[in-house]
């Protein structure tokens, strides 16, 4: 009988955590996981679901707190009754199914800073919240280490890399078509940059470091969000009209990677990017900041160059290092293939997802083995205690008068008995009034 693990999700469109996830569905074992996908509404990540042939249910949420989503969302967990919820984003979600006996794996993605500034109070109402999760997964052992610090110990936090696919064969003429689609030229040293346009990602800062570089290198930035107009902006200020290239919301970020020199991550705070894992994966060399969780990946000096997060100078050294030195850009994109292909395969992340599942469901049936022995032995143990005499009493006169006997139960707790007795033998009960 397979096991069943039903998916919430938090986006319409592929991001970073809905890649993942749509990787995990490729790699699991059908045979053993059948996968149920709650999507918030039509988009990219609805499609890959149904692509994939992946059982899938449309709940839209308007807002975090929004009430109809999560009725909804209950009213799918008794009709579908899943084995493991897994969440992705959500968590009223996780104490709905917990609240139902089900045991809930939750996936955290960020450290909480500056850039995440959530509501007031919003620590211990995660701590809180954090009671009703089984197991939690985090990309990087920094913030595994960030979760334990914080009081996030009730939950057992594990850590899982996120996989990353090997890259498909390309063909110089390939490389050459992406580039002149982009508007890019054969001399071009291209830094290539793919994610949401907010503060967090780092971009005006990527912004200033290619602004102090030859005009010879370029800058690739793909993705879109609520600060691209602000950061086109400042590209014209910095007189980088003609050198940084917006792209929008792109589904061709690897063929980008796979056409550039470098690929930059400049967050300010990031777990482990999968922009990074994917850039790896392309043998591309990584000028990352060292944000939590990204030194893990990015071996400076070897797979790539790490510089202090909002220091566009440092950065724009290590880019300009690249820039001036190819050979050795070209030996820290092979070596981070090879690490990628080792150690980031998508199949060692799904074997550890679904290791996960198989203990948490392990762990909830010992759990009810021993409620169950526990009860019986407090039987036991109630039916061995010492009574006083009148209750002994009182059982001896009920059990005669269950069998038919004419015996007097004294006080009124006997006359109840009596009369309780009688009653199931369809008789009229014996009072002192009779004898």
């Amino acid at each position: 009988m397979s096991i069943t693990v039903l998916h919430v999700t938090e986006a319409c469109r592929i991001a970073g955590t809905e890649r993942s996830l749509l990787m995990l569905l490729d790699h699991t074992d059908r045979a053993e996981f059948e996968h149920i996908v709650i999507c918030r509404g039509a988009g990219g990540l609805a499609e890959e679901v149904a692509r994939r042939n992946v059982r899938m249910a449309v709940i839209p949420r308007f807002g975090k707190l929004d009430p109809i989503a999560v009725i909804r969302f209950v009213h799918l967990l008794t009709k579908v009754k899943p084995d493991v919820v897994h969440i992705c984003g959500g968590r009223l979600e996780a104490i709905a199914a917990r609240v139902m006996g089900m045991p809930v794996v939750e996936r955290k993605n960020v450290a909480r800073n500056e850039f995440y500034r959530p509501l007031f109070g919003y620590r211990w109402a995660d701590l809180l919240l954090n009671r009703f999760v089984n197991a939690s997964i985090v990309p990087a052992a920094a913030l595994e280490s960030y979760y334990r610090g914080r009081g996030y110990r009730r939950a057992d936090i594990r850590v899982i890399y996120n996989g990353v696919e090997p890259a498909p064969p390309r063909t110089p003429d390939d490389l050459a078509a992406k580039r002149a689609e982009l508007g890019l030229r054969s001399s071009d040293f291209v830094v290539a940059f793919a994610g949401r346009l907010q503060p967090v990602k780092g971009i005006d800062v990527l912004l200033r470091a290619i602004a102090s570089l030859p005009d010879s290198v370029r800058c690739v930035i793909a993705g879109d969000g609520p600060h691209r107009e602000e950061y086109e902006i400042l590209a014209g200020k910095l007189g980088l009209t003609d050198r940084a290239i917006f792209t929008g919301y792109r589904t061709d970020v690897r063929e980008i990677f796979a056409c550039a020199d470098v690929v930059a991550v400049p967050s300010a705070a990031e777990a482990l990017a999968n922009t990074t894992l994917e850039a790896m994966a392309e043998g591309k060399p990584v000028v990352s900041t060292s944000a939590a969780g990204q030194d893990e990946a990015v071996e400076h000096g070897v797979t790539g160059l790490l510089a202090s997060p909002d220091d566009a100078p440092a950065l724009a050294a290590a880019l300009g290092r690249l820039a001036a030195n190819p050979a050795e850009a070209r030996s820290m994109g092979a070596a981070g293939r090879r690490k990628a292909e080792t150690l980031l395969s998508p199949q060692r992340m799904a074997r550890q997802t679904e290791s996960i599942y198989r203990d948490l469901l392990h762990r909830q049936r010992n759990e009810r083995i021993c409620n169950v022995a526990d009860c019986r032995q407090k039987a036991v143990q109630e039916d061995a205690a010492p009574r006083r005499p009148d209750q002994d009493e009182q059982v001896q006169q009920h059990a005669l008068s269950a069998a038919g006997g004419d015996v007097h139960c004294r006080g009124a707790g006997g006359e109840r008995l009596q009369r309780r007795s009688a009653r199931r033998l369809g008789r009229r009960p014996v009072g002192p009034a009779d004898s």
